[in-house]
């Protein structure tokens, strides 16, 4: 027989796995892009699925360039809105760090209308 409290802890945990698949099976499920495409997403991904945070701050700050030089490389597709988001990123991390959030945020979307726009990729939305 389980005891209450090892009950409750028991539930908790599977919520806590769950959670977690449910969350990862939502957004992560995007696996079949161009290969310019998911170089860029290789990047992207791990920093803005980070917590939000300093170090997601840092994170996002180190790669802009990396990121910036990916989406000059896309030609499977129109990246053009994608490349414009990226400066703003740049410039928030030179002289604005309370701004990152917002700008990865503008990077992220123009990155998902990228990829929606695609025929024949999943939609991650």
């Amino acid at each position: 027989m389980i005891k209450p409290n090892n009950a409750k802890l028991i539930l908790a945990v599977m919520v806590f796995i769950g959670g977690g698949a449910i969350a990862d099976g939502q957004d992560h499920n995007h696996h079949k892009f161009a290969k310019d495409v998911d170089h860029f997403h290789s990047v992207l991904a791990p920093v803005w699925h980070a917590r939000p945070g300093t170090e997601r701050t840092q994170d996002a700050c180190a790669k802009a360039g990396e990121m910036a030089r990916l989406a000059k490389e896309i030609r499977s597709t129109d990246a053009s809105q994608l490349v414009a988001s990226i400066p703003k990123l740049k410039t928030k991390c030179d002289s604005d760090k309370a701004g990152v959030d917002a700008a990865l945020f503008d990077v992220h979307e123009a990155f998902h209308h990228l990829i929606d726009a695609q025929p024949g990729l999943p939609s991650t939305k």
